[in-house]
């Protein structure tokens, strides 16, 4: 990219969740977290994601509290249950661009040191498909309905197009194969407050339409309306979750275009598909002498109960990896099965 945009750079944890202290360096590229359940993948892209929120809320004179922001975010009632023990003050803190910031939460404090640059809302896509259950999330439903800030903060994206009406050139020229994955037109009916799928004389509601298909289209619909845009950040939980492996060539591709076009991506998946498709997807482009765009992967473990964490800009090389150690185990079985059927006959 000829281009540098502000991206997030650092993540530090202190007493926060599943962790007691931890740092993570990002790149600018796609960043990749894997790791067993309650390693805190997750957590980590909802702490940046509710920092960056805060941030252009306050840019945009909607300020919020970070506290409120955070509970929100990871919904939960008080912001006390995000700290590890009690006895501590949590803290979250990291680097986005060249600027520092810091939030405290027991004792509601928060600081931003250097210069302050310009933070654009954020973009995160829950493991939860969303688009089904539009109407009245936004409404009545807000104060029952048991889902986090990501979700509603999603859907308002998805139901409603920024101020700008030009649709995104991206979208229209280098992303039309994810568009011709879908079959037909999605349309949103403001007064009903649904999604539906158009094809031919055929509009099913989208509770009716294949979930993969939904978050399909759900990623396209965001570039199209440029929500994704050069300097924004994309944050994905468990992208693999019903999509068809078959259609993950092209999930990637989508992605890879997205970060060369200057868009930072953040990923927690359990998925060898979507890894192995980064690396073949990369690997390809530096054949064809493309642009690069860098990947770092990050492999969360527990320690004794607190979570830890590996980097490597190399799938292969990151230690520990779950995800390979287990499709190895998967493996060294089908051997001892099959050389147990040998020698039966």
């Amino acid at each position: 990219m000829d281009t540098e945009y502000n991206c997030h750079k650092q993540l530090t944890l202190q007493n926060f969740t599943a962790f007691s202290q931890m740092t993570l360096e990002f790149i600018p590229g796609i960043n990749v977290l894997v790791g067993e359940n309650g390693t805190g993948k997750t957590h980590i892209l909802k702490a940046l994601y509710a920092w960056q929120m805060a941030r252009h809320l306050a840019e945009a004179n909607r300020p919020a509290k970070y506290d409120s922001i955070f509970s929100e975010t990871y919904g939960a009632k008080l912001v006390e249950e995000l700290q590890r023990t009690r006895s501590k003050i949590a803290t979250v803190s990291g680097r986005f661009g060249e600027h520092e910031w810091s939030v405290g939460f027991q004792n509601e404090s928060s600081s931003d040191n250097g210069v302050r640059p310009s933070t654009p809302r954020p973009v995160f896509i829950p493991a939860i498909e969303m688009m089904a259950h539009a109407r009245n999330m936004n409404g009545i439903m807000r104060d029952y309905a048991d889902f986090d800030r990501t979700c509603f903060d999603f859907l308002a994206m998805v139901t409603a197009q920024p101020s700008s009406n030009e649709r995104s050139h991206l979208a229209q020229e280098q992303m039309k194969f994810l568009k011709d994955l879908v079959p037909g037109e999605v349309e949103w009916d403001e007064a009903e407050q649904r999604f539906y799928l158009v094809e031919k004389n055929k509009r099913l509601g989208y509770s009716l339409v294949a979930e993969g298909i939904r978050k399909v289209t759900a990623l396209y619909r965001l570039v199209e309306f440029n929500w994704l845009v050069p300097g924004s950040v994309l944050f994905w939980d468990e992208p693999e979750v019903n999509i068809n492996p078959r259609w993950m060539d092209e999930i990637i591709e989508a992605l890879v275009v997205l970060a060369q076009s200057g868009v930072q991506i953040f990923l927690a998946t359990h998925s060898y598909v979507i890894l192995k498709q980064i690396e073949l997807t990369l690997r390809a482009q530096q054949k064809r002498n493309r642009e690069g765009v860098e990947a770092r992967f990050f492999s969360l473990r527990k320690e004794r109960g607190v979570s830890k964490a590996m980097w490597a800009d190399n799938f292969s090389d990151l230690e520990p990896n779950s995800i390979l150690d287990q499709y190895d185990q998967m493996l060294a079985e089908d051997w001892r099965l099959a050389d147990y059927a040998e020698v039966q006959v």
